[in-house]
């Protein structure tokens, strides 16, 4: 009986999620990060810690986060970002003769973000590699599909302080490889490689820039693959 009590206590006093497997871990962290649950758990975030499904993941001021997801992805959040791990799930994977996890093993698997506030640079993995339909990132303004990509996105609502004069809100985004498909009520806008977007509003058409838009060149994201494992 006694052992049974502590295992309950042990139990309780773990991260919510820590029973489930892990959506990824954290290989960078300067600053300050949490990561909230559904319920409204809140526990701080650490360098080679855990995240999971379900989870919302918050930066502090000066803070950056990169995520590396089971399936290979990356995702290095910016400073002043919420961002949520909406529904991630990536099988248990065979190995082939190579080791590689299988293709028809990351067809089951599905990666759906939401970008709440801020910005990221994100890098697909396997999930999105072999069936791109299973990943997206919903937005205030918009819903991004991915091409087997590297991009970036931030939103800005008022809050894109770091920059003067302060830029228009709404959402801003650019292709460093691959493409993505950014879509609402308007329709959708293809962004590729090299080029940049801009999108004011749900129901306002995507419109594509000429240059990099300031949003994003003011404080430039690294690349997420140099940040660790």
């Amino acid at each position: 009986m006694r052992l049974l009590m502590l295992l309950g206590v042990l139990a309780l006093a773990l991260p919510a999620g820590a029973a489930q497997t892990a959506a990824g871990h954290i290989s960078l962290l300067t600053g300050r990060a949490t990561a909230a649950t559904a319920e409204g758990s809140i526990r701080p975030l650490l360098q080679g810690g855990k995240v999971y499904s379900g989870e919302t993941i918050a930066t502090g001021p000066a803070s950056y986060l990169n995520i590396v997801f089971s399936d290979g992805g990356r995702v290095l959040l910016r400073p002043n970002t919420r961002f949520q791990i909406e529904n991630y799930r990536y099988p248990a994977t065979t190995r082939g003769s190579r080791g590689q996890p299988a293709a028809a093993q990351a067809q089951q698997g599905n990666a759906f973000f939401r970008l709440l506030k801020g910005g990221f640079r994100a890098i697909t993995g396997l999930i999105g590699k072999n069936n791109r339909e299973n990943v997206s990132v919903r937005t205030p303004v918009a819903t991004i599909g991915i091409r087997g990509t590297d991009f970036e996105v931030r939103m800005c609502a008022g809050d894109c302080l770091d920059i003067d004069p302060l830029p228009n809100d709404g959402l801003y985004a650019g292709v460093f490889d691959g493409g993505i498909g950014i879509t609402n009520g308007a329709g959708e806008h293809v962004t590729l490689a090299n080029q940049f977007a801009y999108v004011a509003g749900p129901d306002t058409v995507a419109v594509p820039l000429a240059l990099r838009p300031r949003a994003l060149a003011q404080d430039p994201m690294p690349d997420p693959a140099a940040c660790g494992d």
